[in-house]
């Protein structure tokens, strides 16, 4: 594994948790919990399908380290995501 594609990766997966902070800090201090939580998820999944787009082209023309910086990048947003959806409306 080259050194490019793991802080790529370990970038994505840094950048992509700080912007889910970002989006719920804005989120708590708007709205309530059932709210912002579907917004920040339906967000998580659409910067997942332009990471996947992007990371893919990237991926395509040799880029290593920018393609797996572009397909980490949401996997923190996407998982923290579904993971409060889980705890607000199963078992909330």
């Amino acid at each position: 594994m080259r050194t490019e594609t793991v802080v790529g990766s370990v970038g994505g997966l840094i950048i992509g948790y700080i912007t889910w902070l970002v989006a719920v800090s804005i989120g708590m201090g708007t709205t309530t919990v059932a709210k912002w939580s579907v917004v920040v998820a339906v967000l998580s999944v659409a910067l997942g399908l332009i990471a996947v787009l992007i990371g893919g082209r990237r991926y395509q023309r040799g880029d290593r380290g920018w393609s797996t910086f572009a397909l980490a990048l949401p996997i923190a947003p996407v998982l923290l995501s579904l993971y409060v959806l889980a705890i607000v409306y199963v078992m909330g």
